[in-house]
Protein backbone atom coordinates (compact mmCIF):
# COMPACT_ATOMS: atom_id res chain seq x y z
CA UNK A 1 0.00 0.00 0.00
CA UNK A 2 1.56 3.41 -0.73
CA UNK A 3 0.75 6.60 0.46
CA UNK A 4 0.89 9.96 -1.73
CA UNK A 5 2.48 11.98 1.08
CA UNK A 6 5.45 10.66 3.19
CA UNK A 7 7.60 12.20 5.84
CA UNK A 8 9.85 14.30 4.33
CA UNK A 9 12.47 14.92 6.88
CA UNK A 10 14.98 12.80 8.92
CA UNK A 11 13.96 13.70 12.69
CA UNK A 12 10.21 13.05 11.38
CA UNK A 13 10.90 9.29 10.22
CA UNK A 14 13.31 8.84 13.94
CA UNK A 15 10.39 10.36 15.70
CA UNK A 16 8.25 7.55 13.62
CA UNK A 17 10.39 4.68 13.99
CA UNK A 18 11.09 5.27 17.85
CA UNK A 19 7.03 6.10 18.41
CA UNK A 20 6.45 2.83 16.84
CA UNK A 21 8.78 0.71 18.99
CA UNK A 22 7.16 2.37 22.04
CA UNK A 23 3.76 1.38 21.22
CA UNK A 24 4.49 -2.19 20.38
CA UNK A 25 5.80 -2.43 24.09
CA UNK A 26 8.39 -5.11 23.08
CA UNK A 27 11.41 -5.04 20.77
CA UNK A 28 10.89 -5.19 16.89
CA UNK A 29 12.79 -7.62 14.55
CA UNK A 30 14.60 -5.56 12.28
CA UNK A 31 13.06 -7.14 9.16
CA UNK A 32 9.49 -6.59 10.66
CA UNK A 33 10.19 -3.02 11.48
CA UNK A 34 11.07 -2.48 7.74
CA UNK A 35 8.51 -4.34 6.59
CA UNK A 36 6.65 -2.04 8.33
CA UNK A 37 7.93 1.09 7.57
CA UNK A 38 9.15 1.26 4.08
CA UNK A 39 7.54 -1.54 2.91
CA UNK A 40 3.79 -0.48 3.74
CA UNK A 41 5.14 2.77 2.20
CA UNK A 42 4.90 5.22 5.14
CA UNK A 43 9.09 5.87 4.74
CA UNK A 44 11.25 5.87 2.13
CA UNK A 45 14.41 3.64 2.22
CA UNK A 46 16.95 6.31 2.54
CA UNK A 47 15.28 7.99 5.48
CA UNK A 48 14.29 4.85 7.26
CA UNK A 49 18.64 3.61 6.84
CA UNK A 50 19.57 7.11 7.71
CA UNK A 51 17.30 7.01 10.99
CA UNK A 52 17.98 3.57 11.84
CA UNK A 53 21.86 4.49 11.89
CA UNK A 54 21.17 7.40 13.30
CA UNK A 55 19.13 6.13 16.15
CA UNK A 56 21.93 3.58 16.92
CA UNK A 57 25.18 5.76 16.88
CA UNK A 58 23.21 8.31 19.49
CA UNK A 59 22.48 5.26 21.44
CA UNK A 60 18.76 5.98 21.25
CA UNK A 61 17.32 2.53 20.26
CA UNK A 62 19.45 -0.66 21.24
CA UNK A 63 20.58 -3.21 19.05
CA UNK A 64 20.36 -6.92 20.25
CA UNK A 65 20.36 -10.27 18.68
CA UNK A 66 17.69 -12.98 19.25
CA UNK A 67 17.80 -16.40 19.92
CA UNK A 68 17.11 -17.29 16.50
CA UNK A 69 20.01 -15.18 15.39
CA UNK A 70 18.26 -11.88 14.23
CA UNK A 71 18.90 -8.97 14.80
CA UNK A 72 16.15 -6.87 16.93
CA UNK A 73 15.67 -3.25 18.27
CA UNK A 74 14.27 -1.83 21.30
CA UNK A 75 13.95 1.39 23.09
CA UNK A 76 16.56 3.15 25.12
CA UNK A 77 16.11 5.02 28.53
CA UNK A 78 17.18 7.96 26.23
CA UNK A 79 14.82 6.66 23.66
CA UNK A 80 11.50 6.58 25.99
CA UNK A 81 12.34 10.59 26.50
CA UNK A 82 12.63 11.47 22.80
CA UNK A 83 8.91 9.48 22.30
CA UNK A 84 7.58 11.54 24.86
CA UNK A 85 9.17 14.37 24.16
CA UNK A 86 9.10 14.80 20.75
CA UNK A 87 6.58 12.33 19.18
CA UNK A 88 3.24 14.97 19.17
CA UNK A 89 5.68 16.86 16.84
CA UNK A 90 4.71 14.45 13.84
CA UNK A 91 1.37 14.74 12.34
CA UNK A 92 -1.12 12.10 13.98
CA UNK A 93 -1.91 10.95 11.02
CA UNK A 94 1.80 9.46 10.34
CA UNK A 95 1.54 7.89 13.68
CA UNK A 96 -1.84 5.94 12.90
CA UNK A 97 -0.78 5.33 10.21
CA UNK A 98 2.38 3.44 10.90
CA UNK A 99 0.51 1.93 14.10
CA UNK A 100 -2.39 0.99 11.76
CA UNK A 101 0.65 -0.52 9.22
CA UNK A 102 1.93 -2.50 12.21
CA UNK A 103 -1.44 -4.13 13.45
CA UNK A 104 -2.28 -5.68 9.69
CA UNK A 105 1.78 -6.65 9.13
CA UNK A 106 1.10 -8.64 12.90
CA UNK A 107 -2.25 -10.05 11.72
CA UNK A 108 -0.77 -11.13 8.59
CA UNK A 109 1.54 -13.38 9.98
CA UNK A 110 -0.48 -15.04 12.18
CA UNK A 111 -0.93 -17.97 9.89
CA UNK A 112 -0.22 -20.09 11.66
CA UNK A 113 -1.99 -18.71 14.90
CA UNK A 114 -2.87 -21.20 17.63
CA UNK A 115 -6.19 -20.54 19.17
CA UNK A 116 -8.63 -22.37 21.68
CA UNK A 117 -12.69 -22.72 21.69
CA UNK A 118 -14.34 -23.87 25.00
CA UNK A 119 -18.55 -23.97 25.52
CA UNK A 120 -19.92 -23.57 28.81
CA UNK A 121 -23.60 -23.94 29.29
CA UNK A 122 -25.29 -21.58 31.58
CA UNK A 123 -28.94 -20.38 32.78
CA UNK A 124 -28.84 -17.42 30.03
CA UNK A 125 -27.27 -19.46 27.24
CA UNK A 126 -23.97 -20.69 26.35
CA UNK A 127 -20.96 -18.82 26.65
CA UNK A 128 -18.69 -19.09 23.94
CA UNK A 129 -14.33 -18.78 25.11
CA UNK A 130 -12.03 -17.92 22.90
CA UNK A 131 -8.48 -17.37 22.78
CA UNK A 132 -6.00 -16.67 19.62
CA UNK A 133 -2.27 -16.62 20.25
CA UNK A 134 0.75 -16.41 18.06
CA UNK A 135 2.46 -18.95 19.49
CA UNK A 136 4.24 -16.60 22.30
CA UNK A 137 1.35 -14.63 23.56
CA UNK A 138 -1.85 -13.95 23.46
CA UNK A 139 -3.32 -11.78 20.86
CA UNK A 140 -7.08 -12.16 21.49
CA UNK A 141 -8.85 -13.44 24.28
CA UNK A 142 -12.88 -13.22 25.11
CA UNK A 143 -15.84 -14.71 26.19
CA UNK A 144 -19.16 -14.22 24.44
CA UNK A 145 -22.61 -15.35 25.89
CA UNK A 146 -25.02 -16.64 23.19
CA UNK A 147 -28.55 -17.88 23.06
CA UNK A 148 -28.13 -21.29 23.06
CA UNK A 149 -24.97 -23.64 22.45
CA UNK A 150 -26.03 -24.06 19.00
CA UNK A 151 -24.80 -20.42 18.41
CA UNK A 152 -22.17 -20.77 20.46
CA UNK A 153 -20.63 -23.70 18.27
CA UNK A 154 -21.70 -22.11 14.74
CA UNK A 155 -19.16 -19.41 15.92
CA UNK A 156 -16.83 -21.28 16.99
CA UNK A 157 -16.52 -22.94 14.25
CA UNK A 158 -16.30 -20.01 11.97
CA UNK A 159 -13.41 -18.47 13.95
CA UNK A 160 -11.80 -22.17 13.87
CA UNK A 161 -11.88 -21.89 9.56
CA UNK A 162 -9.35 -19.35 10.24
CA UNK A 163 -7.87 -18.18 12.95
CA UNK A 164 -5.92 -15.46 11.60
CA UNK A 165 -8.02 -13.52 9.23
CA UNK A 166 -11.05 -13.36 12.45
CA UNK A 167 -8.14 -11.72 14.36
CA UNK A 168 -6.86 -9.59 11.33
CA UNK A 169 -11.10 -8.94 10.36
CA UNK A 170 -10.92 -8.30 14.07
CA UNK A 171 -8.24 -5.43 14.06
CA UNK A 172 -9.35 -4.17 10.73
CA UNK A 173 -13.25 -3.08 11.95
CA UNK A 174 -11.75 -1.90 15.51
CA UNK A 175 -9.43 0.37 13.53
CA UNK A 176 -12.50 1.64 11.02
CA UNK A 177 -13.11 5.28 10.54
CA UNK A 178 -16.86 5.62 11.87
CA UNK A 179 -19.23 8.27 10.18
CA UNK A 180 -20.74 9.87 12.99
CA UNK A 181 -24.93 8.75 13.17
CA UNK A 182 -25.96 12.09 11.46
CA UNK A 183 -24.12 11.77 8.79
CA UNK A 184 -24.79 8.22 7.75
Amino acid sequence: MEFDYQPNDLNSVKILICYLIHNLETGINSDELYDIAVNSGIITHFYYSEAIEDLLVNDTILSDVDAEGNTCFSLSEKGKLFVKDFSSYVERSFRNRIMYAALQYKARKLRNASFSLDYEDSDSGCVLSCSISDGSRNLVEFRLLTQNRTQAELIGERISDNPSSFYQDFIEYSLQKRIPAEKE
